[in-house]
């Protein structure tokens, strides 16, 4: 398996996720059922998660009217968010600090789509959109199609500042990350929490899980981990590297200088990770799996 896009290509993913959205839309809304065919599946899981993580709020704060909204009206309700790109509908936004919540499950505030939400400002979704153009040059498209559906933009940073990206697992399909106002560099970001979405997909669809006691030195942290933080960013990072080489030669000035030095970075990061990915991923108990995360990884060192 040589290929990455074919490294990435795991039917079970797309069974998981059609099962997860049913089951979600069945507690939100007896008799709703995720949507036909697989272009509009992502978004619909993506949704459907937003609808309970905010039902789920309400809830706890006792907010019998947001409760109702998320329950019996956000499903038509958040679709005025929707816009169209090359890599199919997407929701946008970008949310104030203040809107920001810190819910029990998550040490860091983020944000989930609610009845007062709005569409980023279009600079900010035509930002989005040169990354979208930088992604699909990289043949990572497919990638970020199915696992970025909903895009927060936390904030603007310089370009020497240190850049915050993630993701959750209680809202997959969901990324949020800073800009620093460049395409290329957003791209590579949103590749990056991309793939963090897509290997917990994978996990849960192959149910792979990793015993907490196993930790591993990790070079982008410089302190041991546990297992599971380690092989995602084993995951990730290749990836983001992989996006990086990839429009290298096409990029120039600061944004070529910042593409340059994350790669060389990145080299230096998986050298160093080498020995312990190759024990980690023993702990991958499904066989396909286990090649497709070492084909990522060490297509990115052989760059």
């Amino acid at each position: 398996m040589n290929d990455i896009a074919a490294a990435l290509a795991l039917d079970a993913i797309a069974t998981h996720r059609r099962e997860r959205t049913a089951a979600a839309l069945e507690l939100l809304d007896a008799g709703h059922t995720p949507p036909p065919g697989d272009k509009a599946l992502p978004l619909a899981y993506a949704l459907a998660y937003h609808r309970l993580e905010g039902a789920e709020n309400a809830a706890r704060h006792s907010d019998t009217t947001a409760l109702d909204w998320y329950r019996n009206t956000a499903g038509f309700s958040l679709t005025r968010l929707v816009r169209t790109s090359r890599l199919g509908p997407r929701i946008v936004v970008a949310p104030n600090e203040d809107e920001m919540i810190r819910g029990p499950h998550s040490d860091t505030p983020y944000y989930v789509l609610g009845p007062d939400t709005t569409r980023a400002a279009e600079p900010l979704a035509a930002l989005t959109d040169e990354a979208f153009d930088q992604i699909a040059a990289t043949g990572l498209d497919a990638l970020v199609e199915a696992h970025a559906t909903v895009i927060c933009l936390t904030g603007r940073r310089r370009p020497y500042q240190t850049l915050r990206s993630f993701a959750i697992t209680r809202l997959p399909a969901t990324v949020f990350t800073d800009h620093t106002g460049d395409g290329a560099v957003l791209g590579r970001d949103l590749v990056h929490e991309a793939a963090h979405n897509w290997l917990n997909d994978a996990l849960a669809a192959l149910r792979v899980t990793f015993p907490d006691e196993e930790t591993y030195f990790s070079p982008w942290r410089g302190t041991e981990r546990p297992a599971y933080g380690f092989v995602h960013a084993c995951f990730a990072f290749p990836l983001t590297m992989i996006y990086a080489a990839r429009i290298l030669a096409d990029s120039s000035g600061p944004e070529h200088a910042a593409l340059a030095d994350h790669v060389h970075q990145q080299r230096a990061q998986l050298a160093a990770a080498q020995d312990g990915f190759t024990r980690a991923l023993k702990l991958v108990t499904d066989h396909g799996l286990r090649e497709r995360l070492g084909t990522v990884f060490q297509h990115a060192r052989s760059l």
